[in-house]
This record gives C-alpha cells, structure tokens and sequence, in this order.
C-alpha cells in the first residue's frame, strides 16, 4: 500500500499542476467534515466491546447506515453551493462522486472491522492492499487521460467497489447487514464521544486547506498539503497497518487484565528511534526529496517541509494515543482531550493563515503540534499511571540515534558551503551516511529496536553482537 501511494504521489504530481491539485485538497478537506460525521457510528465500538453479539453487529450496521445516508445525502445535495463558494463548478461532480463512494465504503469498512476484532489481519491486508491498487491504476490512468482532480474521485469509486466485492467475497455473512436499533443506544453512547473527537480533529485538520484555498488560491492550499503529506510519509512507513492493529491488541490485552504500561513505553521506543532520524532527515534533504518525489513545479514546499518536519518530531505518540485510550475505555478522556486541544490549534493555525498567508501556516506547527501532544500524553498518563521521567527514559536512546543519523547528511551540506539544494548523487551520499549512522547508534546505545531488527535480518546478529570483554 505504501508503496502504491509513492507511485501515485510522485506521477500525479508531475502530470497535474498545483492548481488541479489544490481544487481536489479542498474538495478532501469539505469530504473530510462530512466523513467525521459518521464518526458519531465509529467501528471502533465492535472492536473494544467485551461480549459481541449478532444484535450488537446488526444495531451497528443499522446506525452506520443512517449516518452514512444523512452525511452523504446532504453531501451530494451541498454540492453545487461549495462549488459556487469557492469559485470550482468542478467541485460538484467531484463531492457526489465521492458521496457514492461513501455509501458503498460501509460494507467493507464493517466487515474489515470484524476482522481486525478476530486479529485476522492477513485478511484486511488483501483488501487494502488490492484496494490501493487499483485506486493507484485508476488515478494515473484518469489523471494522465485529462480528468484533472475528478482523478481522485475515480479512484475512490473504483477502491470502494472492488474493496466491498473482495470484503464480501472473503466473509459472505448477509445476516450481518440485517437492520435492526436493538442495541443502539450503546453505539450512539460510544459514538457521541467517538463522533465529537473525530469532528474537532478533522476540522482542525482541514482548517488550514480551506482556509488557504478560499483567503489565496487552490494552488496554495495544494503546496501545503503536500508539504504535509511529505513530513506525514515517515508517519505511514513506520505506523503503516499498525495502528489498526494497535486498537484490537490492546483492546484483547485489557480484556484479559494485562498491564499495557510497558508496552506502550516500548512502543514509544520502537516508533521514535525510526520516526525522528527519518523527520530530520527529510528537514535536511528537502530539496532532492521533492524534487524526486513531486517535481520540479513543487519546489516552493520545501521551505514549508523543513519547518513542519521538525514540527513533527512532537507528534511521536498522537496516531497511537488514540487506540490505547479506545482500549482502555477512556472514550470520555479522548472527547474532552479533543474539546481542549483542537479548536485552540484550529484558531491558532486559522490566524497564522489570514494573517501571515502559507509560510505562518507552516510556523504555526511549531506550537500546535507540541501543544497537542502535552495535552495527549498528560491524559494517557492518567490512564497509565506513567511519570514524565519513564517517557523522557523511553525516548532517551531514539534521541540519541535521531542525532547521529542526521552528523552525516550535515556534513554533506557543510562540504557544499550549506547548500541545501544538493544534487541526486550528493542526496544519494548523505542518505547512505544516515544510515550508517543511524546503525552505529543502535548498536552503541543498544536500542531495543535493534533486537526487533535481529530477528528479521540474521546477519545484524554480530553488529548487535556484544563486544567481547578485554
């Protein structure tokens, strides 16, 4: 999957220019309100819920479909009034695309959800990953065929079909889709606090395209949303599938009494000593990064990748906080969480907009950021029990490795007079250098990552190997 989403970015981006691309993130950012909505009937429910029952499956389904229908109706019938608004008569035809593609997104979204419930994760992964490509061979081949942003709406229907076909085809269970409200006061009680966090996320998230795309242009709504997907790609390389599988473990981890304190620290350690090194190494090489990756006509987001690169080393823990809350039953916290940090960060990121343009966006995640992860961690301490002193000593050996895998791509700018446009096979060099020291530093500070790496490549025993005593 993450390798198809490579491919896309990097062909699209060079066939579509910003502008094409900025009416689609606006139209994702107005998709992106409407989906959090049926957030208010999260799957998460089936999963952390102890004793699951037929009833419990089919209320779920059945409250789901309401939402769905309400949230995608008014979706499609908004249309023509946000395309009016933003001055993008394309953007009807794009939102009643994607309006179907949420109705048929249901049924393999529920069926996907029991499977994660039962840890048949080789399952789920057939589905995704046959749904990432064809959306990858269905928005190439529509973008390079002159659909401009309907590329992505295409792609989405296409995903959507052939998902809910596969989903079906693999767990054939209709009594699963039989409606009945038996049991929906407990969705709607889970789903209150579950739908009220997803929609101040999301609109905190969206904020800054919207607002972008309707004080400037589609083009600079476009440019920052690819800076962020850059500063976000180190997010999906290490958490790509885990996190859906962080919620059932532990969910089963809670349900038979087990202590989940010192894995989550573990976790902690594990994520960070491959998230930081890649952040700074991205904030280094900015320049040959978008050039490979995007192109040339993007080369205006790499000022804005370097600032939300090292934004992003604070957000080490925010896409894991969430499950182990939702696990530990603390879906009450994760709401009241939601009320403090994200209509504060949305104003700030709102005002760094109207008053500083696209550049004071990109700032204004050096305090929104950080910010939200205090407020995250200070709750999950709560819940865990866990002091500031355990995750400073979780994260102590990842900072440690983060700073001697960046010593090399340093040097390789310093050797061009800091010249931070390096050529490919200068690029190439501080790559391999970071690596190199990025493996130094796991062997010398003994990281538990290393001995995760082991087992998967035998012949890193003798670099793991303690040295021999004089």
């Amino acid at each position: 999957m993450l390798g198809s989403n490579f491919l896309t970015i990097a062909i699209v981006s060079r066939i579509l220019t910003p502008a094409e691309i900025g009416v689609s993130v606006i139209g994702m950012a107005i998709v992106g309100f409407a989906s959090s909505v049926r957030e208010f009937a999260s799957t998460s429910f089936l999963i952390q819920h102890k004793e699951l029952a037929r009833s419990d499956i089919q209320s779920a389904f059945t409250v789901m479909l309401i939402f769905t229908l309400v949230t995608a109706g008014a979706l499609a019938v908004l249309a023509p009034h946000f395309a009016a608004a933003y001055e993008q008569q394309g953007l009807s035809p794009y939102l009643r695309v994607i309006a179907l593609s949420m109705l048929i997104d249901l049924f393999p979204g529920l069926v996907a959800t029991l499977m994660r419930r039962e840890m048949a994760f080789g399952k789920v992964a057939v589905i995704n990953i046959s749904g990432a490509i064809v959306g990858m061979v269905v928005t190439i081949g529509l973008a390079h065929n002159g659909f401009s942003y309907m590329s992505f709406a295409g792609a989405w229907l296409a995903t959507s079909c052939i998902t809910a076909l596969l989903a079906l085809a693999i767990r054939w269970q209709p009594w699963i889709f039989r409606p009945t409200l038996r049991h929906w006061r407990r969705m709607v009680e889970f789903g209150g606090y579950n739908g009220v966090t997803a929609l101040l996320a999301k609109a905190y998230e969206m904020v800054p395209y919207l607002l972008l795309g309707w004080f400037l242009t589609p083009q600079a709504a476009a440019l920052f949303n690819r800076s962020m997907m850059i500063c976000q790609l180190p997010d999906r390389l290490v958490l790509s599938g885990a996190i859906s599988v962080v919620l059932p473990a532990f969910s089963a981890a809670v349900r038979d009494g087990k202590d989940v304190k010192q894995p989550y620290l573990n976790a902690l350690a594990l994520i960070t000593a491959l998230l930081w090194p890649v952040l700074l190494v991205i904030a280094v090489l900015a320049h040959p990064i978008v050039e490979v990756l995007l192109g040339r006509q993007w080369l205006e987001t790499v000022p804005l990748i370097r600032i939300i690169a090292v934004a992003s080393l604070f957000a080490f823990s925010c896409e894991m906080n969430y499950p182990v809350m939702v696990s530990l039953g603390a879906i009450r916290d994760v709401c009241i969480r939601a009320l403090i940090s994200f209509p504060a960060s949305a104003a700030m990121v709102a005002a760094a907009v109207y008053f500083g343009g696209l550049e004071a966006a990109a700032w204004s995640m050096m305090v929104v950021i950080p910010f939200q992860a205090f407020v995250s961690l200070t709750f999950l301490r709560h819940r865990l029990g866990l002091e500031w002193g355990e995750i400073a000593s979780a994260l102590g050996r990842s900072a440690v490795v983060a700073l001697a895998s960046i010593a090399g791509p340093i040097g390789v700018v310093g050797l061009t007079d800091f010249n931070f446009a390096l050529s490919l096979g200068a690029a190439i060099v501080a790559a391999i250098l970071a690596a190199v020291g990025w493996l130094i530093a796991m062997s010398m500070t003994r990281h538990p990552l290393l001995d995760e790496i082991v087992l998967v490549i035998p012949i890193l025993r003798r670099v793991a190997r303690p040295a021999p005593a004089l």
